[in-house]
């Protein structure tokens, strides 16, 4: 098969969405297709896509991509932008909706649905890219599967995400950590930062010894007190090892997830997972039995369910034993194997129906 993933902007640091479908991309590459990635330039000026076509020429890619798959940078996808194929994906609404108005040339349409996207156009049109008739739509998790049914489309596949557990493993003893708290940072609003920040200075006030390590994709924010260590950009090594691997307590802050990659990574490592009631995280956190969750926007619950397991060896035990357990039925070769046998059952329908 010819696959084409459409990407939304580009991405140097495989975080979140884009992680998922570099780990699709590769395989089915190992399986002999022949896979592209197009990525668009998303709201930049054509100076500043030119310019971060040279930087991303010289920028090694975080993640390791088969050395099969082709890569372009684009301006805007469109029907001469985009390669002629068997399936394309369009894997955010707007790529979604540059792929609508492409021809029959680009193959079968796949919309892989990541997330409920109301910060990257007006929500009529979000919603009308999940009503395309012409698109297979995908959901990763039964959050966005209730969101679709709630509009009255009925039709969506739920793959859900997954992890390469050869990547995020437990390398290390769950106790004694050198750290106390991880948590992702980011000044992106729907990721709820400052929520998961003023949790942590809760914690900090009455255990003034507590260790907390942070990471993102941009610089340090001047938010960030002193006493939290931060890395930026961390590489896939020091994520798994150097943060995951050596924290007690993961906080997942979120608003709104259409999964929570970093909850689940972190659960994969050994951590005790607290997050908020985010939407995505319900389909492998189960409170009380895997993860302690929260309010959304509550700090002083998210202080409280991490000084529950701070002062609890139990529980924290409990909690890490039972997401080990938990983690096992995301298996990325299960999540592949799904995806696959849609496209050879979509490819196979479209013969069919030709030969009648």
């Amino acid at each position: 098969m010819k696959i084409n993933f459409l990407l939304p902007c580009f991405g140097t640091r495989p975080l979140g969405g884009f992680r998922i479908v570099y780990q699709y991309a590769n395989k089915f590459a190992d399986k002999g297709h022949e896979v592209s990635i197009i990525y668009a330039s998303g709201r930049e000026s054509k100076f500043l896509f030119l310019a971060r076509r040279v930087i991303t020429f010289f920028v090694k890619d975080a993640f390791s991509l088969h050395k099969s798959i082709r890569k372009s940078y684009v301006f805007k996808l469109n029907n001469n932008t985009i390669p002629d194929a068997d399936i394309t994906f369009a894997t955010a609404c707007t790529t979604a909706v540059a792929l609508n108005s492409c021809s029959e040339s680009k193959g079968e349409r796949i919309y892989l649905i990541q997330g409920y996207e109301t910060w990257s156009m007006p929500q009529d049109k979000l919603n009308e890219t999940w009503r395309y008739k012409d698109m297979k739509k995908i959901v990763i998790s039964k959050y966005l599967k209730d969101i679709g049914e709630q509009l009255g489309v009925f039709d969506t596949i739920y793959i859900p995400n997954s992890i390469n557990c050869d990547l995020f493993r437990l390398a290390k003893g769950t106790n004694n950590r050198k750290y106390n708290i991880a948590m992702m940072y980011s000044e992106w609003e729907v990721k709820g930062s400052k929520y998961g920040l003023q949790a942590i200075e809760i914690m900090k006030k009455k255990y003034p010894d507590l260790r907390v390590m942070f990471f993102g994709i941009k610089s340090r924010d001047k938010k960030i007190p002193k006493w939290i260590d931060y890395v930026k950009k961390p590489s896939q090594d020091f994520l798994t090892n150097d943060i995951y691997n050596n924290s007690s307590i993961y906080l997942c802050s979120s608003i709104s997830e259409g999964w929570g990659l970093p909850p689940m990574e972190a659960m994969a490592c050994g951590a005790a997972v607290v997050t908020t009631q985010n939407g995505g995280i319900s389909d492998f956190c189960i409170d009380g039995e895997n993860a302690l969750i929260c309010e959304i926007k509550n700090p002083e619950q998210m202080a409280r369910n991490m000084e529950r397991i701070y002062l609890n060896a139990d529980l924290h035990t409990s909690l890490v034993r039972n997401g080990l357990e938990k983690i096992k039925e995301f298996s990325l070769d299960r999540s592949f194997e799904l995806l696959e046998s849609l496209c050879q059952k979509i490819l196979n329908s479209k013969t069919n129906e030709t030969n009648i």
